[in-house]
């Protein structure tokens, strides 16, 4: 009786320990996703979250009318001042995105935009969109928030992150970049060494390029500190292997943030 074939896993990527799921098989499907993705998420998500705390107003209504008048309506109008500053928050945001409205600077409170994202992947979940394509969908629109009024800054204080698996060529142009315009450029292999690398440069922006994984969970804890224009990059051979990135969209974040 012939025995059935061991499942032999490819390890040539030695990167990329957040890709824990990948079959070591090439993967050309792209996570590319437009950004009114995570927006019409983000509406559901909202939604659903004042729903869910009218219920629970609603539920514990009867206890606290037992406690006295005033208690009820102070809870009452808590949970309608809460709603109100949700959903113009989210407004504001939506705006923002599409028409590139300078108010944003206002709005993007990191803290609230990371609770916003953790709800957004949560709901998403449900809909079957996954983690990846999610993250892609947020940059884009954080892209484009942080570029309706970007902040400059000298070349010193600009840090380019770059991985460890882009191709020869891109890693080539960079160095080019980096002699030209004079921003600090580092290569980590890891959420760990880009933190140390943050800590080293103390940047005042960072342009970070890795997979969506890589960069979401380095986004929601530096991204509190230090803004983080973030760009995905494109994976033709798999993860961690020969991976680019559009360089002209690169080489044009970079001026924008030295106003050039």
């Amino acid at each position: 009786m012939e025995q059935p074939k061991a499942h032999v896993r490819i390890t040539d990527r030695k990167l990329g320990d957040e890709w824990a799921d990948w079959d070591g098989k090439q993967k050309t499907e792209s996570c590319e996703t437009d950004y009114r993705i995570f927006l019409g998420i983000a509406v559901i998500s909202t939604i659903v979250l004042i729903m869910l705390s009218a219920l629970f107003l609603w539920l514990i209504y009867p206890r606290l009318a037992s406690m006295g008048t005033l208690v009820a309506d102070l809870f009452s109008v808590i949970f309608l001042a809460f709603c109100g500053i949700l959903l113009a928050w989210l407004i504001l945001f939506v705006l923002s995105a599409v028409i590139r409205w300078p108010v944003t600077r206002l709005i993007a409170v990191p803290k609230l935009v990371n609770r916003l994202l953790s709800l957004v992947t949560m709901v998403g979940r449900i809909f079957g969109i996954s983690r990846d394509r999610l993250t892609n969908s947020f940059l884009k629109i954080h892209n484009m928030i942080i570029g309706a009024k970007p902040s400059h800054t000298v070349p010193e204080k600009l840090l380019l992150l770059l991985p460890r698996c882009l191709t020869r060529d891109n890693f080539w142009t960079f160095r080019q970049l980096r002699d030209r315009y004079g921003f600090r450029m580092a290569t980590v292999g890891g959420g760990a060494e880009a933190r140390q690398k943050i800590r080293e440069a103390r940047p005042d922006i960072i342009i970070a390029i890795a997979c969506e994984r890589d960069l979401m969970s380095g986004f929601k804890e530096v991204n509190v500190h230090t803004p983080v224009i973030g760009f995905p990059n494109q994976r033709p051979e798999g993860p961690c292997k020969n991976t680019c990135v559009d360089l002209n969209e690169i080489e044009q974040a970079i001026k924008n943030r030295l106003h050039l």
